[in-house]
């Protein structure tokens, strides 16, 4: 008889393990090819898949995708408040635009920034201020407070720097 009493909370901690609690990165993969319509490392397609170490809890409305300016595309799920960018590899017309640009400043002293640290599965973005004007390209020094230490950051367009390493 006392079998049976610890035989249903068992049989239902094993039936509640079934499903997983966090969004499947391959079908958030699938997603943002789909939204995209370009699959991952083309032209247009996410530049790599997305980490597969991120535990998203899983979103019960499904997850909402965005454009953002800065060649990502924004995955979210506003419900539960998480979201993630994943960046996105540019096509080839883009960057001839920005080649007849590379004389003009983008940059200015003492402008409002975004630092973006770009690795192949994720991105990180950070408020800095400039310290020196710059074209696309140049190594320009910023700094998210007067008491920071300075980094030196690439510019990567108009109101973005990047951390290289």
């Amino acid at each position: 008889m006392l079998h049976y009493r610890f035989a249903i909370p068992i049989m239902s901690l094993f039936a509640m393990g079934a499903a997983s609690p966090f969004e499947d990165s391959a079908a958030l993969d699938r997603q943002v090819a789909a939204h995209l319509g370009a699959q991952i490392g083309d032209a247009g397609g996410a530049r790599a898949p997305i980490d597969t170490k991120l535990r998203l809890k899983r979103c019960s409305n499904g997850v909402r995708f965005s454009d953002t300016k800065n060649n990502a595309v924004m995955v979210s799920c506003p419900e539960l408040g998480w979201r993630i960018f994943v960046p996105v590899r540019r096509s080839q017309a883009g960057l001839s635009n920005q080649s007849e640009r590379a004389d003009e400043f983008v940059v200015f002293r003492n402008q409002p920034l975004t630092l973006v640290v770009k690795r192949p599965s994720f991105s990180i973005s950070y408020g800095v201020v400039a310290q020196k004007n710059g074209r696309i390209g140049d190594y320009i020094p910023v700094r998210a407070n007067r008491k920071s230490k300075e980094l030196m950051a690439r510019v990567s367009g108009s109101g973005e720097v990047e951390l290289v390493q």
